[in-house]
């Protein structure tokens, strides 16, 4: 637990379960392209395209987070009693 009372073992977990619901619908989203895909449904595969798309940007733009949650950890000052 950080000083000023936030966990950052908590925090970590709770990026994780975002990160790891993106990887998910990422693959669901591919799963039904190719479902798409098998009976020409061409405008709702290109949905599906974008979609995945923009599941990836996301995935990426978490890349790190742990090293960016100890910077963070550690950049925070502690509060000392005098």
């Amino acid at each position: 637990m950080h000083d000023i009372g936030m966990n950052m073992g908590q925090l970590e977990m709770s990026v994780r379960q975002i990160d790891d619901t993106i990887q998910l619908a990422h693959e669901w989203s591919h799963l039904l392209l190719h479902a798409t895909e098998n009976y020409d449904m061409e405008r709702i595969g290109d949905k599906l395209e974008a979609a995945i798309a923009a599941l990836d940007e996301a995935h990426e733009a978490l890349a790190g987070y742990p090293d960016a949650i100890e910077a963070d950890h550690n950049s925070v000052g502690s509060v000392k009693l005098v």
